[in-house]
């Protein structure tokens, strides 16, 4: 099964291609912030428009929001909050794209 597929840029209808992108997660009155490294995505090579495929977006989701409530839970600040990293490994890009 294919994760990423061939389109048009729904902004500038520029060609799309697979390419793995890093994104910062955080969120408002919340010091966490969680760096998500090697996310298979759609990129376009005219305006560099980026599009997760749902199920990516999910997973990841999955993994950051537990992250975020554990901090929001916190009554006594023992620490600063961390910086958390998520790296994916590289995969060949024939398991991701088409």
């Amino acid at each position: 099964m294919s994760l990423l597929r061939k389109r048009n840029c729904p902004e500038c209808s520029g060609e799309m291609y697979p390419q793995l992108i890093n994104m910062m997660y955080h969120k408002e009155h919340c010091d966490l912030h969680i760096e998500v490294i090697s996310i298979p995505a759609n990129v376009c090579r005219s305006c560099r428009y980026r599009i997760i495929p749902g199920k990516i977006a999910k997973y990841i989701d999955s993994l950051v929001d537990p992250l975020f409530e554990s901090v929001n839970r916190q009554e006594d600040k023992i620490l600063p909050t961390p910086h958390i990293d998520i790296q994916f490994p590289i995969v060949d890009r024939a398991v991701y794209a088409q």
